[in-house]
């Protein structure tokens, strides 16, 4: 099992020392969330809490993930970097694809994009892009951005994207590994077209019948003979949670996490690297002494 360490709400003068922390604590990587902007009042429903509401505040973090996956990797060795996700249909295709390409330049190769859809369509106001083609946009826009990340002369002819020959450089020295985050048909049939899939806080219950679906969706798309990954949280994890769930295909799952009393609350440094210590201590480097 590679285990990441999430670095979303944390304080952004704490990030270098976390990821080299965690680095040195065996984490495979460190994941980062996507928000542009956190309104004064909520106005659309959070989709992943019972109430509707989000856990953070205005004043929670939110920094660019490129810029966080460049600079930390001068900082780190092996650390990857992984969003989880990030929002690519309220964005332009062009200017992500140079940031993405950017930082896995600088990061040698280190860097995963992880892509949802999104929920709050206020951050789609904001930036011009159309809210509910948003599924389908974010279809051409990954062919779209494979394409452009490449370094060569390419072109593209789409209903949302229309281009003659052009070359976007550099391009990566490999080619970023993309993964799918969601739960819904549309998400788990995009997921099996790429390279992996990213779910939420799934209780072991859930994980069966999510996993089987997923197969599902990889077997239809004909992609079972190709290198695939799985990252998932496992809500509430009883002893043996990570083993039972790496023996039903899972292979990438989250540490710990910075919330106070289940709200993003600002805290200091020194708690969350007991946190981060002793989940290390219970899961990276259970039964190596």
């Amino acid at each position: 099992m590679k285990f990441w360490q999430s670095l979303a709400f944390c304080e952004l003068d704490q990030a270098v020392e976390l990821a080299k922390f965690a680095e040195e604590l065996g984490f495979y990587g460190v994941s980062f969330g996507d928000h542009l902007v956190t309104t004064k009042t909520q106005v659309d429903e959070y989709f992943y809490t019972k109430s509707g509401q989000v856990f953070w505040h205005p004043e929670t973090h939110w920094p660019d993930p490129w810029v966080m996956s460049a600079a930390l990797a001068r900082e780190t060795r092996t650390l990857r970097f992984l969003t989880t996700v990030y929002v690519l249909p309220m964005r332009d295709t062009f200017n992500a694809a140079k940031a993405v390409s950017t930082a896995a330049y600088l990061a040698d190769d280190r860097v995963i994009l992880g892509v949802g859809i999104g929920w709050q369509k206020t951050e789609f106001v904001l930036t011009g892009q159309d809210f509910h083609t948003r599924g389908k946009r974010v279809d051409e826009q990954l062919e779209v951005m494979r394409k452009l990340m490449s370094g060569e002369m390419v072109e593209y002819h789409g209903r949302f994207h229309d281009f003659a020959p052009l070359q976007m450089s550099p391009g990566t020295r490999r080619q970023v590994p993309i993964f799918i985050g969601g739960t819904s048909d549309a998400a788990l049939r995009r997921a099996a077209r790429y390279d992996g899939w990213l779910g939420l806080r799934h209780t072991e219950e859930e994980l069966p019948d999510m996993l089987a679906k997923l197969r599902q969706a990889r077997e239809q798309a004909g992609t079972l003979d190709r290198p695939f990954e799985v990252w998932t949280g496992i809500d509430s994890p009883k002893p043996g949670a990570f083993e039972r769930a790496e023996a039903l295909g899972v292979t990438m799952t989250n540490g710990t996490h910075f919330l106070v009393d289940g709200k993003a609350q600002p805290s200091d440094i020194s708690f969350k690297k007991r946190r981060m210590e002793e989940f290390a201590r219970r899961h990276i480097h259970a039964g190596s002494a």
